[in-house]
């Protein structure tokens, strides 16, 4: 979390706890002595406690309360195309590849699963980059194969890096890198808010959508 998230959540904090403990005693009409003062300040901070719980879990998400942080709402199966630019020994390329992304995503973390007809990739270290004044939102992670696919393989890792296109339908756009000395363009549109774990999951998913 970024120091000026912190500190928005503190004058929050503050703002909330406050109007709610005044309330407390206006709207109960207690008197403004040490021993009203005290239990006012105690459900003005409860409250604040429950709203920062319940904004964590499911608030971030709600239309209007998901402005008070400039993050967006990924979570979900995405789908489209994967372009690399891997040749066989003939030169001959792979084409665009059936290409899906589930993400799994919380107010503070994120994960990236991928898939193709013969590959799954799950990410190990992710980040969003989010700069409100420019409009820029990308977001960033190192993947891995799934280790329950060929452990006798060499283990392929690599990066991705996507720019979060807001339209209708949300878009990834981007590029990513692998240890084999391939890269490509990925390319995918949001489809469902279901959360799906294997390929042929996000198949049927993307065909039933159409």
């Amino acid at each position: 979390m970024k120091k000026e998230e912190i500190k928005l959540i503190v004058s929050i904090s503050i703002a909330i706890a406050t109007i709610l403990g005044i309330s407390y005693l206006i709207i109960l009409d207690k008197s403004f002595d040490l021993s009203n003062g005290l239990r006012a300040i105690s459900f003005g901070i409860t409250s604040t406690t429950f709203f920062w719980t319940f904004y964590f879990t499911y608030g971030w998400k709600i239309w209007g309360l998901d402005k008070v942080f400039y993050r967006p709402n990924l979570s979900g199966t995405w789908a489209g195309i994967l372009r690399s630019d891997w040749k066989d020994e003939n030169g001959n390329g792979a084409g665009d590849i059936e290409f899906y992304i589930v993400i799994r995503q919380s107010f503070l973390r994120i994960h990236f699963t991928t898939f193709t007809d013969s590959f799954i990739g799950t990410s190990y270290s992710e980040t969003l980059s989010l700069k409100k004044e420019t409009g820029l939102k990308n977001a960033a992670y190192l993947y891995r194969k799934e280790t329950s696919q060929d452990e006798n393989e060499f283990l392929q890792e690599g990066a991705t890096e996507l720019r979060i296109i807001e339209s209708n339908p949300k878009k990834l756009e981007g590029k990513y890198w692998s240890n084999q000395k391939t890269n490509g363009k990925i390319d995918v549109s949001f489809i469902s808010k279901k959360i799906v774990d294997s390929f042929n999951d996000a198949k049927t998913l993307n065909n039933n959508g159409k």
